[in-house]
């Protein structure tokens, strides 16, 4: 890998923004037990002693890098969400699990930090992916809320179909990022697997009132927990 030269004149900020890329590409690709402070510090274009004033440890540099990597990818989706056009509640459900899958594959929060992470750091890695299901959940909750208001079909679909879709497509993405998938190659799979979300959600929806009255009742109630 090329060294990437870091002008005397760059701030602190911009000298700490650009470790933290190229920590993530070298932590991406043989994860934190085969990356070395040198190896970093020279892939960088700095000293090593430079690399330990900004983050003390390599561990602690991987950890900076695992949230970084989260946050990138949560606004990835966010991206991808904001683009999808109005659509009738099963397509749009497509298009949010097959957008879930992908951002785990794109070049910026790619998901194979989190999947070393999980593996190396796997209590540290556990707690900010948590978070990222929480956030990526909050993510779909808006999104069928602004598509589809106070509707039966948003009740259901957040209660029985929306936690359950966010694991399956963030594990499938990390999965897709793990076999050295790119979006090109990944997006034939993350529409097939979408395909199995859209058929849960079309059961969920199809299913008779009576059968999901005692749920229903509540839905609005949990609902106003989530605002």
């Amino acid at each position: 890998m090329t060294p990437v030269r870091i002008s005397r004149g760059f701030s602190q900020a911009e000298r700490i923004e650009q470790l933290l890329k190229v920590a993530e590409r070298r932590f991406a690709a043989s994860g934190l037990a085969s990356t070395s402070t040198i190896g970093l510090a020279k892939a960088a274009g700095i000293s090593e002693a430079m690399l330990y004033t900004h983050f003390g440890t390599r561990q602690k540099l991987f950890q900076e890098v695992l949230e970084r990597n989260s946050q990138d990818r949560l606004e990835c989706l966010r991206e991808r969400f904001y683009s999808i056009p109005e659509l009738p509640p099963l397509e749009c459900i497509e298009s949010l699990a097959e957008s879930t899958v992908l951002a785990c594959v794109q070049e910026i929060g790619n998901g194979c930090v989190m999947a070393r992470g999980l593996i190396e750091m796997p209590e540290f890695a556990a707690d900010v992916y948590r978070a990222e299901i929480g956030a990526t959940q909050a993510l779909w909750i808006a999104e069928t809320g602004a598509r589809f208001g106070d509707s039966l079909v948003r009740y259901r679909l957040v209660v029985h179909l929306v936690p359950y879709a966010v694991h399956a497509c963030m594990a499938f993405g990390l999965w897709l990022t793990m076999l050295k998938h790119k979006p090109a190659t990944a997006k034939a799979h993350a529409r097939q697997y979408a395909g199995g979300i859209v058929d849960a959600a079309r059961a969920i929806l199809n299913l008779p009132p009576e059968s999901l009255q005692a749920t229903d009742s509540w839905l609005p109630a949990q609902l106003e927990l989530l605002r």
